[in-house]
Formats: C-alpha cells, sequence, structure tokens
C-alpha cells in the first residue's frame, strides 16, 4: 500500500514497532498527535509531512517545543527503516496500517470523536464492511452466558443479518465469542476490535474462516502483538462504540469506559442487559434496558437507528 508523506509521518510519529514499546522514543499518543498536528498546520511546513525534512532545531522552531520534544519528535519521524520493515513484516500476516489521512480510514470515528479520533489503526479483512451499519455485542471475560443471554444475542446476529447490519465485538471470551460463532454459522459480517493479541485473533477460528469468506474486518489501536490489557480495552470500547449504531452491553466490570460513552456520547443507543447487577450503574446513566430480546422486538428498536448512520458518513471531515 502506498502511503503520503502526512500518512507516512503520522505513522513514524504514533506506530509501536515493538509489542513492548521498548524503542529510543515513545510514540505520540493521540492528544499529542492532535497537538502537533495542529502547529505543523500553522507552521512554515503547512501540514504534517512537512516535517520530515526538518531537523531538530527546525522542529524547535516549526512547531515551537523544546529541545528535548523536538529531540523525541525528531527520533521518531527517522525511524523510516525500521517502520517500513514492520510494515513488510505485517502485511505478509494480512494486517496493514490505516491512518486518518487515507481514504480507507473508518469515518465513523472523525464523527463520533472529532479531533481525537485515532490517527492509526491496524487492520485485516474486508474494509468495504465498515460501510455498511453495525450493531454492538459487549461483554467481558470470564463471565457465564446465560441461555437468556445467549437467547439475545441470537436475535441480535439474526437481526443484524437480515437488515444487512455487521455484528461488531470485542473479541473476548464471552459474549462476544457466542456471538462471532453465530455470525459464522447463520451468516452476516463480523467487525472485530481486539484489545490485543491481533496476529493472534486472526488466526482463531470462527474469525480465520470469516476473514477467508470475506466476512470479517479486524481493527486494533494496539501492536499487533501486544498483550490485552485493561488501558487496551477501555481504548477499544470508545472505537466499538463508535462504530455501532446501538449497542448491547451484556456485562461489564465497570472500568471498560462504558458510563464515559454514555456521557459523551459516542453511541446514539446503548442497551444494557438487566440480568446482569454491574450493569445497574450504566442504566442509572440513561442505558436502555432489556431483559429478554426476540426477533420482532430487534427489528422494532432498529426503526430507531437507521437515521443516524448516513448523517454520521456525511459529517465526516477529511484531514
Amino acid at each position: 500500500m502506498h502511503y503520503g508523506d502526512d500518512a507516512f509521518a503520522a505513522m513514524l510519529l504514533t506506530v509501536a514497532l515493538s509489542a513492548d514499546r521498548a524503542e529510543y522514543a515513545r510514540p505520540l499518543s493521540t492528544a499529542e498527535f492532535v497537538r502537533v498536528l495542529s502547529r505543523a498546520r500553522s507552521s512554515a511546513a503547512g501540514r504534517l509531512g512537512g516535517l520530515l525534512h526538518a531537523d531538530i532545531g527546525g522542529l524547535m522552531m516549526l512547531l515551537n517545543v523544546s529541545e528535548e520534544e523536538a529531540y523525541r519528535l525528531y527520533t521518531l519521524l527517522h525511524r523510516g527503516v525500521q517502520l517500513t520493515y514492520t510494515l513488510e513484516g505485517f502485511q505478509e500476516k494480512g494486517v496493514r496500517v490505516i491512518t486518518c489521512f487515507d481514504d480507507d480510514y473508518p469515518p465513523q470515528f472523525r464523527a463520533r470523536m472529532g479531533a481525537f479520533a485515532p490517527p492509526t489503526l491496524f487492520f485485516a479483512g474486508n474494509r468495504a464492511l465498515l460501510e455498511h451499519p453495525a450493531v454492538a455485542v459487549m461483554g467481558i471475560s470470564g463471565v457465564r452466558t446465560t441461555p437468556e443471554a445467549r437467547g439475545c444475542i441470537e436475535s441480535i446476529a439474526q437481526g443484524a443479518r437480515d437488515l444487512d447490519y455487521g455484528v461488531v465485538t470485542g473479541g473476548e471470551l464471552g459474549v462476544s465469542r457466542v456471538a462471532a460463532g453465530l455470525v459464522a454459522e447463520r451468516g452476516g459480517a463480523l467487525i472485530d476490535v481486539p484489545a490485543g493479541g491481533l496476529l493472534a485473533h486472526i488466526g482463531e477460528e470462527p474469525v480465520r474462516e470469516l476473514l477467508c469468506d470475506g466476512r470479517a474486518a479486524v481493527l486494533s489501536l494496539e501492536h499487533p502483538e501486544a498483550l490485552f490489557t485493561v488501558a487496551h480495552a477501555i481504548a477499544r470500547n470508545k472505537l466499538i462504540f463508535s462504530i455501532a449504531q446501538a449497542a448491547f452491553v451484556f456485562n461489564t466490570d465497570g472500568k471498560r469506559g462504558e458510563t464515559d460513552a454514555l456521557k459523551r456520547p459516542l453511541c446514539d443507543w446503548v442497551y444494557a442487559y438487566t440480568g446482569c447487577a454491574a450493569n445497574r450503574a450504566l442504566l442509572a446513566r440513561g442505558a436502555q434496558p432489556f431483559s429478554r430480546l426476540d426477533l420482532d422486538e430487534f427489528h422494532r428498536l432498529s426503526a430507531r437507528w437507521k437515521t443516524s448512520f448516513s448523517e454520521q458518513i456525511n459529517m465526516f471531515d477529511m484531514l
């Protein structure tokens, strides 16, 4: 894949080249990237790619930063050889990087998250699936999926297929894996957003089968070999909420950013399963309760979501 100067600079500044981030300079966070991008645009460089050939002194003047910060930026911007080899290694395994400067960048993130949408993403699978509306099934691992909850997930999977919606999950054990299995079994499309371990995840069933069939898209904020962490899960959940027209939260530990998503909001319709006591905080914050969900009820609810997707796409402001 060919990257322009702006996209390549974005990757140099933000992409971790190793799973444990053991590098000479720490990649920029999204907030740091936004600040550098804004200063680059208002400087004589005019754009982010204009920083590629600047020395430390030049970066200090262009961006009005300290010598220490300029040294960090210079170090990151001169990882070109290492980054190229890293990208080639990812591509050989079916993973590529999408930047906020690329046409393939998911428009929902810009529409929902504004300037603080992630500048870079790791991606595998069928990009066209992100153009369709989607509904999310969310829950943490280690919680038993009851027959009642499974019945609800079956209705979501079938209803999503009927309406040509994708099913978005976090890829964890539990309700996410149940939903993925139902998509594979009954048809439809899966959008998985793991909070680490992307490379391992795309090699597991049913994701591998769905990828081969062109029925899956997998994206992650983290290095493809990074381990799962709660911090990664919080950041990941923002993406899930931003992709989905509606999100059904079956269980939570209260530490995954769901209440923040309700406050912002990142998703217009958030439903919380009343069969999980830990969901009471979400219900108190305004999530819609559900206990049973059959196919007719899913179709009735979906009528509320249909107008929001086209509005999100139209709001996308290209960088």
